[in-house]
């Protein structure tokens, strides 16, 4: 049977909107996930932040401010009574994060809660998370938001449809220098589970889990406290022969040093029957270009 033809209006490159958005969103957090990321966009797409509380009482209001939030709380535990807040924005850093899950999971008006990756400090707590909400009958959401980037979801697009033919290999190349949050210095954690997690969850949605993994890591010259995965290196193996491969190289360069930068995160898969390749935006001269 012939494929369907492939249309640039058949990518499916934006994703379905709820038809209710107004639901008033609490945000928990006020660093830049949430100003220059989230807040930005459920604005763009007339969503309805209503109330704010951080660890920070100061950036909360300055943040509020700016993107027109009528309430501010004087602490998130005060957020999470008040009972018109349905839906939770939670963006704190991991070691957090469990803590106001589980406060959340306790107030019979939430209905959803979008949770920062990654979930927790290690597998149990993530785990913990998922089953709180799930017993509290909460949608729970990771903010795995590469999987709704438009040249990602072009390229399942193209693989849902048999396009490509079997998949063989797939690589994702990563040439950027992120902006760290500076509770990483606490953690030390640098690309593995804030940059690599992303690159990780993109080929688990285009492919599906893996039977196995494999990954190196070496230090960041440019990063000056204390960790090991700078620089991340890992292959996913699936039973069926294909391999995905990641490479994130925050050195790139030196970019910063003196050196041209190289600076991009480029795609690629290959298929039995065919090839396709693209860009992700958030790295390029403008910031933010699309993909």
């Amino acid at each position: 049977m012939d494929k369907p033809m492939i249309t640039p209006e058949s990518l499916n490159i934006h994703p379905e909107l709820p038809t209710q958005k107004d639901i008033p969103i609490g945000i928990i957090g006020s660093g830049f996930i949430v100003n220059d990321c989230h807040l930005p966009a459920y604005r763009k797409v007339g969503f309805n932040p209503a109330g704010i509380a951080s660890r920070n009482q100061e950036k909360a209001q300055q943040v509020a401010k700016q993107h027109s939030i009528d309430t501010v709380f004087h602490s998130i535990d005060a957020l999470l009574e008040d009972a018109s807040l349905q839906v939770l924005d939670i963006a704190v850093p991991p070691n957090a994060q469990l803590e106001i899950i589980l406060k959340a999971c306790k107030k019979n008006h939430i209905r959803g809660i979008l949770a920062q990756k990654p979930l927790g400090m290690d597998y149990p707590e993530a785990l913990k998370a998922v089953q709180a909400c799930e017993e509290a009958g909460i949608v729970l959401s990771v903010n795995q938001n590469m999987r709704y980037d438009q040249s990602v979801r072009a390229a399942k697009t193209l693989l849902d449809s048999d396009q490509l033919g079997t998949p063989v290999i797939a690589n994702i190349d990563m040439r950027g220098i992120p902006h760290w949050m500076p509770w990483q210095a606490d953690l030390g954690w640098v690309t593995l589970r804030i940059m690599s997690i992303h690159h990780l969850d993109c080929f688990r949605y285009w492919f599906g889990d893996p039977v196995g993994i494999f990954c190196s890591v070496r230090s960041d010259p440019r990063t000056s406290f204390t960790h090991t995965d700078g620089i991340c290196t890992y292959i996913l193996e699936y039973a069926n022969g294909l391999r995905c491969i990641g490479l994130d190289d925050t050195w790139t360069g030196p970019a910063r040093e003196g050196c041209p930068g190289d600076v991009r995160i480029h795609w690629r898969m290959e298929g039995l029957n065919g090839l396709a390749m693209g860009d992700i935006g958030w790295c390029k001269d403008p910031y933010t270009s699309p993909s």
